[in-house]
């Protein structure tokens, strides 16, 4: 499974500036060291670890999970507001002057966060001060977290929209489904107690209100009232038992059990009572389904938002720099073509170069190879290092160093060289094959030599060493 991080946020910064949630508090330690717990869940974890320590300690184990922030539900109004059907942007402007008449705070320091429409055509919503949204941000951001839902502790407490058997989609069975098969949960824990009537519908309470809270959600529902009403206490039985934190009387023997079993009768409403109910953090992770869940990161607190505020003091530098991007692209590009015009001029030269030097080659496919095997042709056999080309230039290099030689006459033929020498003495003749032999590398043979009017006429058979007859 998916690493997941839940952290659960209280209020214990109330009054403290959103500016000075990175500086000291009075207690003289970092706001961002302020208690918390979460609950870690992974492969190793599947039912969720609970911790406890600072926001720190969760920002250790938050990497590479996906970090859900449970925020108190005592500070978070979840309201309905019936409009017509429209577009998403019209609808996040008309949501907060629908709920307006019944806000005690002026809209404009609420941030409404847009949920799901039921079959009824109510829009679930979710209602937060923007002072404590920042705040709680403020200190997420202080202590390294990124959320990436932010959103009510009541969407922790496990739901489900109806037991019938065609299942359905939640927002649909949320109000009722035409069988009215609705279902309630509620999570007490101590004196806190969170009630879910829908997919996007609840509060949070307090217990001396259990009954009032209960009988004005039955009065609110109307026709669709909860065929079961599910309760679970969190960490045992003796949770939530009057006002006396030491009490030891069971919750399934208090007065206010009575009360609600009483009225759960009389409405027809099938209550059940869970007494070996987990942690509370823990079974707020384990309920908690995001599809179902409105999160407060929307609009000006959405990621795409807060990217935008993150970049927006940057973005003359980003045009400048964009506008100078573009520049040297066209630079480059005039450039390119420039080059490009000239080395199709080269080419062209090149063509025509090969044309003069061999007027017979008719298809010309790529000049510079086939004038190199040209040129390897007129050197002999190919090229090699023992034709024609090769044998004159290592002679003439000896013969022209030689006092007194002159050549006649030579004859190539079979890869040999035949030469017709005038040298002044047959010493000079010797010194002239050893030097041939040596310094050209050549094969050398004295075919003759004869003494005649004062100079030695010779002939020398050359042909390059490991040359074939």
């Amino acid at each position: 499974m998916r690493k997941q991080l839940f952290i659960q946020l209280s209020t214990p910064f109330d009054g403290l500036p959103v500016a000075d949630i990175d500086q000291e508090d009075s207690g003289g330690e970092s706001v961002a060291n302020i208690p918390a717990s979460w609950v870690l869940r992974d492969d190793d974890r599947p039912a969720g670890t609970l911790f406890h320590g600072s926001l720190n300690d969760a920002a250790e184990q938050a990497s590479g999970a996906r970090v859900s922030v449970l925020v108190p539900g005592a500070d978070v109004l979840l309201a309905q507001v019936e409009l017509p059907a429209m577009k998403a942007q019209r609808l996040v402007k008309a949501v907060p002057f629908a709920l307006e008449d019944h806000l005690a705070e002026d809209v404009d320091d609420l941030h409404v966060a847009i949920g799901q429409r039921d079959a009824q055509g109510k829009v679930a919503n979710a209602v937060v001060s923007r002072t404590r949204l920042d705040a709680w941000l403020a200190i997420l951001k202080a202590a390294g977290l990124q959320a990436d839902v932010v959103t009510p502790e009541l969407f922790g407490v496990h739901w489900e929209a109806s037991n019938d058997s065609t299942g359905g989609d939640a927002s649909e069975t949320a109000a009722g489904d035409e069988s009215g098969q609705v279902h309630w949960s509620m999570l007490i824990d101590g004196q806190a107690g969170l009630l879910r009537t829908g997919a996007q519908t609840g509060l949070a309470f307090d217990m001396s209100n259990l009954i009032s809270v209960i009988q004005a959600n039955i009065v609110d529902a109307g026709d669709f009232l909860p065929a079961h009403l599910w309760l679970t206490l969190c960490g045992g039985a003796n949770v939530g038992v009057g006002d006396d934190p030491s009490s030891t009387n069971t919750f399934a023997d208090s007065e206010q059990h009575q009360a609600l079993a009483a009225l759960c009768t009389e409405q027809g409403i099938e209550l059940s009572l869970d007494t070996e109910g987990e942690a509370r953090g823990i079974a707020l992770a384990q309920g908690f389904d995001e599809q179902h869940a409105i999160n407060l990161l929307q609009g000006d607190y959405s990621r795409k938002e807060q990217l935008e505020k993150l970049f927006r003091p940057w973005r003359p530098t980003l045009m400048l720099a964009g506008a100078w991007l573009l520049l040297q692209v066209g630079m480059l590009t005039v450039e390119y073509n420039q080059l490009s015009s000239h080395d199709d001029a080269l080419k062209e030269q090149i063509e025509a170069v090969y044309r003069d030097a061999f007027p017979q080659s008719r298809n010309i496919v790529n000049p510079k190879v086939q004038m190199q095997r040209g040129l390897d042709k007129l050197r002999g056999d190919g090229g090699q290092s023992d034709g024609l080309l090769p044998l004159i230039a290592k002679m003439g290099a000896v013969l022209k160093d030689t006092p007194g030689a002159s050549l006649r006459t030579l004859r190539y033929k079979k890869n040999k060289l035949d030469v017709d020498i005038d040298i002044p003495d047959l010493q000079s003749l010797d010194k002239l094959k050893q030097r041939l032999s040596t310094e050209a590398n050549l094969s050398v043979e004295i075919v003759s030599a004869s003494s005649r009017e004062g100079k030695v006429e010779s002939r020398l058979s050359l042909k390059a060493t490991g040359g074939s007859q």
